[in-house]
């Protein structure tokens, strides 16, 4: 396959875990060495798309159920179609900047998720989908890759994970309202278990919408 043909089929995450800075360097090297394709740790047998997308899973690997650590999860949550990433509702340590720093939707926004909400110790970057909400200091975006901040990001300090929201297209138990579970964010650059209370369930054709608050990392 065409090096553009394979970065239809790449996550687009530009995470350089492969050892490459962005998917567009790492498409060649498929190209060139299709093995290569293990070496993107965002790539699983579901997340296909494009004309790559045969390709894609004859070279994902199957689902383990096991995190980057060895620990167990319940389902791997994917963002919804059309949007960059998963998305993620965020309050700042300090919710005032929400409205000082005049946040609005289409803003490219940084910063580190810490303390009682998952305290994960990468830099998170994001695109916010809906307007901001000023009164409680909270705003919603979709996670993208780290080189979206490099050019006119905002960042946000600290924040407050309050809840995910994505698709569930595989998992090993029934999901259930009011129940916790631990998942596996799909494009989650460590590949660690997250844990959180699902408290809204839909079905659609694309999967079971989910949102997810009371979250922590582990």
């Amino acid at each position: 396959m065409t090096a553009p043909e394979i970065l239809q089929g790449l996550p687009g995450k530009d995470c350089g875990l492969c050892g490459v800075r962005t998917c567009a360097e790492f498409a060649p090297i498929v190209s060139a060495d299709p093995d290569a394709i293990k070496r993107c740790t965002q790539l699983a047998l579901e997340h296909t798309c494009g004309a790559a997308a045969h390709a894609a899973e004859q070279f994902s690997p199957k689902v383990t159920w096991k995190d980057f650590l060895g620990r167990d999860f319940d389902f791997i949550l994917d963002k919804f179609p059309d949007e960059q990433g998963p998305r993620e509702t965020v309050i700042p340590f300090n919710p005032a900047n929400v409205e000082k720093l005049k946040l609005k939707k289409g803003d490219v926004c940084y910063g580190r998720p810490g303390w009682i909400s998952c305290g994960c110790p990468v830099t998170h970057v994001g695109v916010i989908v809906s307007e901001p909400d000023y009164f409680n200091g909270i705003f919603t975006w979709n996670i993208v890759g780290p080189l979206r901040a490099r050019e006119n990001g905002i960042n946000i300090g600290f924040y407050n994970t309050t809840a995910y929201e994505g698709l569930v297209k595989v998992s090993r138990v029934e999901l259930e309202i009011g129940r916790r579970y631990h998942f596996q964010p799909r494009c989650c650059m460590l590949q660690w278990r997250h844990c959180g209370l699902v408290n809204q369930l839909a079905k659609t054709e694309a999967g079971l919408r989910v949102r997810l608050e009371g979250l922590w990392i582990g």
